[in-house]
């Protein structure tokens, strides 16, 4: 009896810790899942918006213990939120999302529309779709558009943004767009920038671009709030400089 007893004890143990195994995977595998994908979860229902058809969707798909945390962390986000759009261009860009054909198609045809139309649509835009915005702004207005600006929108522009910047930017630009920056600043500032263009030697594409967006959110933010004037936007011949 004993020994058949000792048996079904080794049986109940054996069995018994190959449930806790079998618990303990489990547990760590749904802890993780929770800790990775809670937040993503998160803030894609904040963008959404929680109470739009989409986010509803989503969350009823979901365990409710994990829906009501889900919500519960979607609470501290907003739409515009840095992590929130980082993560939604994640997995759009992930998912091979590209809207190339229809930034282009912005850039192609928003000029063409009246001053107070372009403003609205591009502001509901950011306000509805706050993503890739370096493309937006592209599409707005290029690095190449510079020769567009009135004088005085140039020297507002090169007042503004430190000269290194500006060197960097210039960097491989075409000529038209160096003499449009050289001949709005002073001859010795023009002189020192061409100095400080040569010193530079060859630079790194990624530094270029990241000069030219600065330079160019700058122009968009002016722009906005009236203190400089985009010629592209008007008929040039309404403007005097």
């Amino acid at each position: 009896m004993n020994t058949i007893k000792t048996a079904k004890e080794a049986e109940t143990k054996v069995i018994n810790a190959m449930e806790d195994i079998t618990r303990a995977t489990k547990k760590v595998l749904m802890d993780y899942i929770n800790d990775m994908y809670l937040t993503s979860f998160a803030q894609v229902i904040a963008y959404l918006g929680p109470e739009s058809d989409e986010a509803k969707e989503l969350l009823s798909c979901m365990d409710k213990k994990i829906r009501n945390k889900v919500i519960s962390s979607s609470n501290g986000f907003s739409k515009s939120n840095p992590a929130v759009i980082l993560e939604v261009e994640h997995i759009l860009t992930t998912h091979s999302m590209n809207f190339t054909k229809e930034y282009n198609t912005i850039r192609e045809n928003l000029y063409q529309t009246s001053q107070d139309f372009a403003k609205k649509i591009i502001k509901d835009f950011r306000e509805t779709t706050p993503i890739f915005q370096e493309q937006l702004n592209e599409s707005i207005f290029s690095f190449d558009d510079i020769t567009l600006l009135t004088d005085s929108g140039m020297q507002k522009i090169l007042q503004e943004i430190d000269q290194q910047d500006v060197a960097m930017a210039l960097k491989g630009a075409a000529p038209e767009i160096q003499d449009k920056v050289f001949r709005n600043l002073s001859q010795s500032s023009a002189s020192m920038l061409k100095e400080d263009m040569e010193y530079m030697g060859p630079v790194h594409l990624n530094d270029v671009e990241k000069c030219r967006t600065k330079i160019l959110n700058l122009i968009l933010q002016l722009e906005d709030k009236g203190e400089i004037i985009i010629t592209k936007r008007h008929n040039q011949d309404d403007w005097v400089d």
